[in-house]
């Protein structure tokens, strides 16, 4: 017990956090998508002498890697092939498992293999070897006084001090130092995919370099000095800690390739690693909500709290708690649909660690967009990963971005496009598509009204880019220059630096026949109508339809002008509910769908309030009447009102002739003039439309507004009739329920 607590008592803190790294890793899903590979919790260790053929086999000159040495001053080194040299490794280097009073033998070994003083194969056999052990190997080797891994290593430096002593024509000062830092090893710890381990190792190596360059520095009067030896395995010890905190926290999906394997020497290389990322990522695993994601990366951007692990700062104990804590959770690299920042969230995200990035947010905004629509690919049917992907994308497009242009084409052609065209020429012209998945969902009508929402808003978004000169949201020196000390440090980012080398040139014109399509598809869901009024419909929605030229839309035919209609009835059925309507702002997207079919804006809105009037919301637009009389067309507008105030006089004539008491007061009305209102009612309602009845008053009021708007013509005289009509039916009504409340 006591000898435990001396132990722990005189663990240093590297390899208290290497202990916690290990503790932290083992639950979380990196543990086998990461570093399982090459950490084994248990190894079976062949203790079986091995035959000398099978030693022999497996040696090499230093000169010739495939022939065995031939004189007597040549050294025995073993095969390039590491598989095939790693049970002699393990065999050489195991004394260094069992106590402090055997180790030496792995000296006299290498020394009558002759590599004693090859001291960057010594380092490179020896971490091979530690790689290949069992955690437990290692751990042994993180305190007490009973170290001999550390102590093989500080001897193995102290004899290279020695050797450039009495022989420095064989090691020079230079050589001699690579060998007090250990720079072979360092070099291989850099590259060690397995993290929890490679920390290990570091820490052993550290304690080594320590002690040993202490000594030499007093011996050498500082000229080798301690602090300078440890400086880069300091410098490699916190990188690991980004590492591991980046792979923990996202459970090993760091790469969304899948392919690269996450190591301090591929993250250190630009364009291995997107750091955009990985904090797109960890932030969506918080909210789905953009603003709330804005606001925290404007908050961790002036946050004193927060702090790079990769520098010294990371080594205070409440740091290494704060980032373990971080790493902890089981729930980490969850990509729910979480609507804002909950309890669980207490623990820093990433971007408290990479703060730099907090003033990247169009770039962030990007990876969002492209993680949530690929999870949008993956469950089509939640609409609002789509909304949310689109909502991004709208922030990363914000400064016309050269990226965000290339993001919002990618989108497009790898996700919503796809669907559009199965949605226009049929499932089965798109492989990439579920045919099972998808025919339910274009069946459901809020699903696909959604959709081609969504779509429409891409396409008006790339339309946007295109007539723009396309920026970046930070310069190119801002982002290479790394003025702190955060590692990684921030630069260009390798996914979306691919997406804008695949950019060509969008035409313009493509972009807005496919806008077009999109929207008269939304309105209407008439496919034939659509391919009637677009002559080039069916070179739409192929993977290079945007980068073609598309031929110009013939002006004003009868199949534009009937979707123009049916867009019109759509949109003044969604508007008719809203109790005020005082301005056209609710049709501005068909006034330029109108336009671009040659028609007269007037028209769409003419058209738009006398769908509104034929639904009997006249109260709605009272003040948008009185003051849109220019903006109208004015005949059609009267002789359409007239139509609909027939069809209603009519019926409230046919209403009170079924009333016993009321049916005196259609006598007084005018024969020729209610013939000619029934004639029009019957040959009116014999149409499709429907008409909303209302009342006598309101009716009135509507001829009373329309007279004033009409000139002295034959509409003129109509009008007249249906006034003198209201206002003799009106007056008699009133009478008549004059009279019955006398009568009472």
């Amino acid at each position: 017990m006591d000898e435990d607590s001396g132990d722990l008592r005189s663990i240093s803190s590297w390899a208290s956090e290497a202990l916690s790294w290990l503790l932290v890793a083992s639950g979380n899903d990196a543990a086998s998508s990461r570093f399982a590979p090459a950490f084994p919790d248990k190894q079976k260790q062949n203790n079986k002498p091995l035959r000398f053929s099978h030693f022999a086999r497996r040696c090499a000159s230093k000169k010739n890697k495939n022939k065995l040495p031939s004189g007597d001053n040549d050294a025995v080194y073993f095969t390039p092939v590491k598989r095939d040299r790693a049970p002699i490794i393990a065999r050489i280097f195991r004394p260094l498992l069992r106590d402090l009073f055997v180790f030496k033998v792995v000296n006299t070994i290498l020394t009558h293999l002759g590599i004693d003083s090859d001291f960057d194969t010594l380092q490179l056999y020896f971490g091979e070897w530690l790689r290949s052990l069992p955690a437990d190997a290692i751990k042994a080797n993180m305190s007490g006084n009973w170290r001999p891994m550390v102590r093989w290593l500080h001897d193995m430096i102290l004899n290279a001090y020695q050797r450039n002593r009495h022989n420095p024509e064989e090691l020079d000062d230079a050589s001699l130092e690579k060998v007090v830092k250990l720079e072979s090893l360092l070099k291989f710890c850099n590259e060690i995919e397995d993290l929890p381990k490679a920390f290990f190792i570091a820490v052993i190596c550290i304690d080594a370099v320590s002690t040993a360059s202490l000594q030499i520095e007093e011996k050498t009067y500082g000229k080798i000095t301690q602090m300078d030896s440890i400086r880069p395995w300091e410098t490699l010890l916190r990188r690991l800690r980004v590492c591991l905190l980046v792979s923990l926290r996202l459970s090993g999906e760091v790469d969304s390739g899948g392919f690269n394997p996450m190591t301090v020497s591929s993250v250190s290389k630009p364009g291995t690693f997107s750091t955009y990322a990985w904090i797109a990522k960890d932030e969506l695993t918080l909210s789905h909500e953009n603003q709330v994601l804005m606001a925290m990366e404007t908050a961790y951007m002036s946050s004193s709290e927060a702090f790079y692990p990769s520098t010294a700062d990371g080594d205070a104990t409440a740091h290494k708690k704060a980032m373990l804590q971080s790493c902890s959770n089981s729930q980490r690299g969850s990509l729910r649909s979480p609507s804002g920042l909950t309890s669980d969230s207490l623990s820093p995200p990433l971007l408290f660690y990479l703060k730099d990035h907090g003033r990247c947010t169009t770039r962030l905004a990007a990876h969002r967009a492209l993680i949530l629509v690929g999870l949008w690919g993956q469950t089509p049917g939640n609409m609002l990963l789509l909304r949310r992907c689109v909502e991004s994308l709208q922030i990363a497009q914000e400064n016309t971005n050269q990226f965000g242009l290339a993001t919002l084409l990618e989108i497009w052609q790898s996700r919503i496009r796809p669907v559009f065209q199965s949605l226009m020429f049929g499932l089965g012209i798109a492989d990439e598509l579920s045919h099972e998945v998808f025919s339910s969902l274009i069946e459901d009508r809020v699903w696909l009204s959604e959709f081609t929402f969504h779509a429409r808003t891409v396409l008006g978004m790339i339309l946007e880019c295109t007539s723009k000169n396309l920026t970046q949201d930070i310069s190119d020196e801002d982002l290479v220059s790394d003025k702190s000390e955060m590692w990684p440090p921030l630069r260009e980012c390798p996914i979306l630096s691919a997406l804008v080398s695949k950019l060509r040139p969008v035409k313009s014109s493509s972009v807005m026949l496919h806008h077009i399509v999109a929207f008269t598809f939304e309105m209407t869901h008439d496919i034939d109508s659509i391919a009637s009024a677009v002559p080039s419909f069916t070179s739409l929605f192929s993977v290079g339809s945007l980068f073609s030229e598309m031929p110009p839309i013939p002006k004003e035919s009868i199949e534009q002008r009937g979707l123009i209609d049916q867009a019109i009835v759509d949109r003044a059925q969604k508007s008719s509910s809203n109790p005020i309507i005082d301005n056209f702002d609710c049709i501005k997207d068909v006034e330029l769908v109108g336009k671009a079919f040659g028609l007269d804006p007037r028209y769409t809105r003419t058209r738009y309030l006398v769908e509104i009037i034929r639904l009997g919301k006249d109260a709605s637009i009272n003040d948008l009447l009185g003051g849109s009389s220019a903006a109208l067309m004015k005949p059609l507008f009267i002789e359409e009102l007239v139509e609909i105030l027939c069809v209603r006089l009519h019926g409230i004539i046919s209403s009170l002739k079924r009333t016993k008491q009321y049916r005196g007061v259609v006598s007084r009305l005018d024969a020729e003039a209610s013939t000619w209102v029934k004639e029009q009612a019957e040959r009116i309602t014999s149409q499709d439309d429907e008409y909303t009845p209302v009342s006598l008053i309101i009716t009135h009021s509507l001829i009373l507004r329309l007279r004033s708007m009409a000139e002295n013509d034959a509409l003129s005289e109509q009008i007249n009739s249906l006034c003198l009509i209201s206002e003799t039916l009106l007056k008699a009504v009133r009478e008549q329920e004059q009279q019955r409340v006398m009568d009472v």
